[in-house]
């Protein structure tokens, strides 16, 4: 009785975003930094020797296996992304109406997709949405297949999760101590950790076949030393700050912003409430006895879930996991409360949530069909001019270099990096990186830079714990200045990223 309309929720929630997000393009730092290697990697490449892997391999093989299967596409680079999020509102569906009722999962997936989706840049290519999905997938398997089959493959789905995201590993360690703590469970332990252990052992296999073993686990030492540098942030934290959100307002318009916040906070609120909800007598004393064994295993998921956000637990990341505290704390509320109650709960949410996802349906309407390399666009209206002048200028195949960040901007125009790095971000990475990339360049220089030229306010502003780390890469710049001048003929400023063309060769 849970399952179909759980796969009716999967249909509908994929046609949905196949249409708003499918071949929408969306200048975001992130979806690059998958796009760009994950081309590579499909086209023969061997991540961490041929190129810098900026993440566990996971994710790079599931997006390559896509542009294998449905060629080199922006639709084809958005479909992981759009699985992964049509599946994590169908198992929301099917743990909540399992927790409480079919009303009340219906509710909730309401309420997590129309916040879920009001960001559009939010719903792009990242190793985290492949992740969290496939724990969610992990867990939800577990608890509705508890036998040797189920957990077998429950411990191949944590084991993926963990490949694509090393963090998730917790989550696979909670599950397995929570098989071994019942004697009626513990039988199963060896076909969960089977499970993993064939995962493992096949990912490892693959990397020791294309000769990235070593230089791997050097990457995961690499990210160890140098990730938390500049990416460090506080529990719960939005870039620029709360009070960013609400200052120089006042009145109903202040009340509003504060609700308008309240909401924008529900990643890091959602979490420690399902704690509290869900180890208070109220609620505990009216779970059935065959949930209470599975209520523990939720919990400290729940847990395990948010501390693989960390170093940087802001409520981006937090997002990503957040499917499981929005099923508890439905869950716990439908058996707290009273169904009045309840449904004015329910309705006062999701008109918030509607209201919310309305900022994704206005900017999908307005945009322009921009002609591409990876396929007909939907570009915004502010950014289509820019985007079609640097399309006119860069020619498939031609040499670029981007800088610093936006490596979307490779695939699109699908030009050459000839650097191993698809992104320079100061304060991670190093000396010793950086003279890598101006080697490259020097061997082989690009016909075309893209410069953004980073102030210090801004890096502060993405990376506010990052005090004391220069912005710049002076020695790989004054490369550039000096080897580059700004095009002049129909010049390209696309979101401050300016288009330059090589002034001479060598340097």
């Amino acid at each position: 009785m849970r399952t179909r309309p759980a796969v009716l929720v999967f249909f509908v929630v994929f046609a949905l975003l196949a249409i708003l997000q499918g071949s929408r393009f969306l200048l975001t730092n992130d979806e690059g930094i998958m796009l760009e290697p994950a081309q590579r990697v499909a086209s023969g490449a061997h991540p961490y020797v041929d190129f810098f892997g900026y993440m566990s391999p996971g994710s790079y093989w599931i997006q390559a296996a896509w542009f294998k299967a449905l060629g080199v596409s922006l639709w084809a680079g958005r479909v992981p992304v759009i699985v992964d999020f049509a599946l994590q509102c169908a198992l929301l569906f099917w743990l909540t109406a399992w927790l409480a009722s079919r009303r009340a999962a219906l509710a909730v997936v309401i309420i997590f997709t129309g916040f879920q989706i009001a960001d559009p840049t939010f719903l792009t290519a990242q190793h985290r949405w492949d992740s969290g999905t496939l724990a969610l997938a992990g867990i939800c398997l577990a608890i509705r297949f508890p036998s040797k089959p189920g957990l077998l493959a429950s411990g191949a789905l944590l084991a993926a999760a963990s490949w694509c995201t090393p963090s998730m590993g917790l989550t696979a360690a909670v599950l397995a101590v929570w098989l071994l703590w019942a004697s009626d469970r513990r039988p199963l332990l060896a076909a969960f950790l089977a499970g993993m252990a064939v995962v493992t052992a096949a990912a490892a296999a693959a990397l020791a076949w294309q000769g990235s073993f070593t230089a791997f686990f050097q990457q995961m030492l690499w990210l160890q030393r140098n990730y938390a540098t500049v990416n460090i942030m506080p529990y719960g934290s939005v870039i620029g700050g709360y009070a960013r959100l609400i200052e120089d307002t006042a009145g109903l318009e202040r009340v509003l912003r504060i609700i308008f916040v309240g909401c924008l906070a529900l990643p890091a609120v959602l979490p420690p409430l399902a704690l509290f909800l869900w180890l208070m007598p109220g609620v505990s004393r009216k779970v059935p006895a065959e949930l209470r064994p599975i209520v523990p295993l939720l919990l400290m998921t729940t847990v395990t879930l948010e501390l693989s956000a960390f170093p940087r637990a802001d409520l981006f990341h937090l997002a990503f996991v957040a499917a499981i505290p929005y099923a508890l704390v439905a869950a716990g509320l439908a058996r707290w409360l009273t169904l009045r109650a309840g449904a004015i709960l329910a309705f006062t949410f999701i008109p918030l949530a509607l209201l919310f996802s309305l900022n994704n349906f206005i900017g999908a309407w307005d945009v322009r069909p921009v002609a591409s390399p990876v396929g007909r666009l939907r570009v915004a209206s502010n950014v289509a001019p820019e985007l079609s002048k640097l399309l006119e200028h860069i020619r498939p195949g031609q040499s670029l270099f981007v800088y610093p960040y936006m490596p979307v901007l490779y695939f699109v125009t699908q030009a050459n990096n000839p650097s191993r790095f698809s992104f320079m971000n100061p304060g991670m990475m190093t000396a010793d990186d950086e003279s890598k990339v101006l080697a490259d360049l020097r061997a082989h220089p690009p016909e075309w830079l893209l410069n953004l030229p980073l102030s210090k306010e801004e890096f502060l502003r993405i990376f506010p714990n990052a005090n004391g780390v220069s912005e710049r890469f002076e020695t790989l710049e004054q490369w550039l200045a000096h080897n580059y001048v700004p095009v002049e003929q129909a010049p390209v400023n696309l979101n401050g990223y300016q288009l330059w063309h090589i002034l001479k060769k060598g340097g």
